[in-house]
């Protein structure tokens, strides 16, 4: 290994340590005003608005290069459901970040388990899915249409889960459930370079290039 690359690695080594350190430390952080902005809002949009905040602050420090295309085809004042693959834990900020809607995540029960993040979560508003249930998860995209009747979009990964592997994987079936019956238009969400700059079962960041492409909405 020349000495040129051994640099690179040391300072890829660096930068690794320190975006984990910031990326936690500003995770505790915005957790605890987005839980408090909760108490303040019940609506929760206020809680989700911190979310916000805290995802493009991360993005920023991390230094990431991201391009995001098809914001056009979206109408400002339109509630969607916004379905994107899912690859990383990067996709949720990147998702904060950039979709331009007052949205709530359909999320798996097991994330509200995680400390201040989770409960930051639940102030938000976002809706915890059983997915060992049957009957709760239905009961969930039941109560998952009362955003939509008030203009607030809904994110959910129709995969599921995380790809282990970078690729797209079969859709679950049953939340198309909650499209067909509110009739809400499905914004279909690509997100590509996730998956290289942050792999499941990692806290190690490379910094990749990323892209997010919204499509046309499909009543």
């Amino acid at each position: 290994m020349t000495s040129k690359r051994v640099a690179q690695r040391g300072l890829l080594v660096c930068y690794q340590v320190v975006i984990v350190f910031l990326i936690f430390s500003l995770t505790c952080l915005y957790s605890a005003i987005t839980c408090i902005a909760g108490f303040i809002d019940a609506t929760g949009n206020l809680a989700h608005r911190c979310l916000i905040q805290w995802a493009r602050v991360s993005l920023a420090v991390a230094g990431l290069r991201i391009h995001v295309s098809g914001l056009e085809r979206l109408e400002a004042n339109k509630p969607y459901i916004f379905m994107p693959n899912h690859a990383s834990f990067l996709d949720i900020l990147l998702l904060l970040a950039y979709v331009p809607h007052n949205f709530r995540f359909i999320i798996k029960k097991e994330s509200l388990a995680v400390p201040l993040l989770g409960w930051a979560l639940y102030k938000c508003g976002d809706i915890a899915m059983d997915r060992k249930n049957p009957w709760n998860a239905l009961r969930s995209l039941r109560r998952s249409a009362d955003p939509l009747k008030n203009g607030i979009s809904i994110v959910v990964f129709p995969e599921g889960t995380r790809s282990p592997n970078g690729e797209i994987h079969d859709f679950k079936s049953a939340l198309f459930i909650l499209p067909i019956r509110s009739r809400t238009p499905v914004v279909p969400v690509l997100i590509e370079g996730s998956f290289g700059a942050l792999k499941r079962g990692s806290i190690l960041l490379y910094p990749s290039p990323l892209k997010i492409t919204f499509y046309d909405p499909i009543a």
